[in-house]
């Protein structure tokens, strides 16, 4: 069996000059994303002044709730599609960010969702199970934006990617976490630096271990001839 890899330095240095030739479109979509994300929060806090608790308060928290998922599930479909498409030497545009297909959507819920379970069901058992399926099914949302696959095969597909790099992967995922906690010390604004870095860096690693699982055929993903490397970042687009 042929041993997986992917390095670090390759990955997050691709991020890197990905974020800092496209700076202008990841500031764009960092800004909408952060106004999209928070219209709930926003929303409660002018009910809760508005009407106090009562009937009205709750009937616009339940739909704001109901709102705040439906739109990260969108934003993440499309951080998905922009990520990989710099990973594919492609430009993507600033409308990819909301390009979410009902089928794509519903199974990313699904997805999202059973992945959700896996890790609670996981945690329940001593913690240790939960951290280690967290990494071996990481993967799987990638599978149901770029493949298309449905929630359980997505699952699987992630498994089949993830195995012999989950120590890899973990200590990858700790590094994009401490890189992403030190851009929001630097004033909060390096998050608009790192964040995108990171982002990019991951998927480029998901196209890596997908090239090397050749057992992906079972689920219809033919089998890359080499392994993707880093794509040059296209020149820089306004949006």
């Amino acid at each position: 069996m042929t041993t997986k890899y992917f390095k670090f330095s390759d990955v997050l240095g691709f991020g890197w000059q990905t974020m800092k030739a496209d700076f202008g479109f990841f500031l764009g979509v960092g800004i909408v994303y952060l106004a999209l994300s928070n219209i709930p929060a926003i929303s409660d806090v002018i009910a809760r002044r508005l009407f106090g608790p009562g009937p009205a308060y709750w009937t616009i928290y339940v739909f704001t709730t109901i709102l705040g998922w439906i739109i990260n599930i969108v934003l993440g479909i499309g951080l998905v599609k922009i990520a990989l498409s710099f990973c594919d030497g492609q430009q993507p545009r600033f409308g990819t960010l909301f390009d979410a297909s009902w089928n794509c959507f519903w199974r990313y819920l699904g997805t999202a969702i059973l992945y959700g379970l896996i890790i609670f069901g996981g945690f329940l058992l001593l913690i240790v199970p939960g951290i280690i399926w967290a990494v071996k099914y990481g993967l799987c949302l990638y599978f149901v934006v770029d493949k298309g696959l449905g929630p359980v095969d997505a699952i699987k597909a992630s498994g089949r990617t993830t195995m012999g790099v989950k120590w890899d992967l973990f200590a990858f995922g700790l590094l994009c976490a401490l890189i992403n906690l030190l851009g929001l010390f630097c004033l909060f604004v390096g998050i608009f630096a790192t964040y995108p870095t990171v982002i990019v860096a991951y998927a480029l690693v998901y196209r890596q271990l997908v090239a090397q699982t050749p057992e992906l055929a079972e689920f219809g993903i033919p089998v890359p001839t080499a392994n993707p490397g880093p794509q040059q970042p296209q020149n820089p687009q306004q949006f």
